[in-house]
């Protein structure tokens, strides 16, 4: 449980540091998306990525694989860890 929580606060260091934020957000700002909005993106990141392997067989058929891929994948990836902390 201790590797898991230090593992969670250098991944949340390094994001809040690698930041380039054009204005300063408020320290509100920063805690609701560092305990609520963060939390929310990775499961919405992960069950995207689960419904985008279940949706594999249709969307090849179909060859519609990127812009599901996109919707269901990239959007909540780059929505919990690329975007800056506190930032909406």
């Amino acid at each position: 449980m201790k590797m898991t929580i230090s593992i969670l606060l250098i991944a949340l260091t390094i994001l809040a540091f690698n930041s380039v934020a054009v204005a300063a957000p408020s320290a509100g700002a920063v805690v609701a998306d560092l305990l609520v909005l963060r939390p929310l993106g990775f499961a919405g990141t992960v069950l995207g990525g689960a419904a985008f392997v279940v949706s594999l067989p249709v969307t090849l058929a179909t060859h519609k694989v990127e812009p599901v891929e996109e919707t269901l994948v990239e959007r909540p990836f780059d929505y919990t860890f690329e975007r800056p902390l506190g930032q909406m």
